[in-house]
């Protein structure tokens, strides 16, 4: 479930960045749908990927990581769970009209009161800066655990 949501998320953050660049209102409107189709989906299986995290079982400690590092290890991934949610949850509420699900099925969404969507919008918008910064920041780590200290970190990504 891990590579799902990695490239999931990695597609919904550099979509929802070139929805403020890409001026065909065509192409525009096939990045937005698809975005929120994607995130849609997340929103539905992140609480099984929440309960996956919670019941099982750890790898084992990587020998040569020192405590500290294995702690903030942890506390980055309790961040990338918490700012995914975040998004997540953020993203669906910002939407005024609702939409069509990978353009097929209408999901409503719970406000349509301007004000309420924009202050939904400014959270998701920075939500998505940090949880884009943590993305970068734990996709160096494995960049370092993997080819640098040569640990095999990806083999235990589930």
């Amino acid at each position: 479930m891990h590579w799902l949501f990695a490239s999931a998320i990695l597609y919904t953050l550099v979509a929802g960045y070139a929805l403020h660049i890409i001026d065909d209102s065509h192409l525009w409107h096939i990045v937005s749908i698809t975005n929120m189709s994607i995130a849609t989906v997340l929103l539905v299986l992140f609480p099984v990927r929440c309960v996956w995290a919670a019941i099982r079982t750890s790898p084992a400690e990587i020998a040569g990581v020192s405590r500290a590092q294995g702690a903030l290890a942890k506390c980055t991934h309790k961040m990338l769970y918490y700012l995914t949610g975040l998004v997540l949850v953020s993203g669906f509420l910002m939407v005024p009209h609702g939409y069509l699900l990978f353009g097929l099925w209408y999901i409503e969404t719970p406000f349509d009161d301007e004000v309420i969507t924009q202050h939904w919008f400014d959270i998701h918008r920075y939500a998505c800066y940090a949880l884009a910064g943590s993305v970068a920041l734990h996709m160096a780590a494995v960049v370092k655990h993997q080819w640098i200290s040569k640990t095999n970190v990806v083999q235990r990504m589930t």
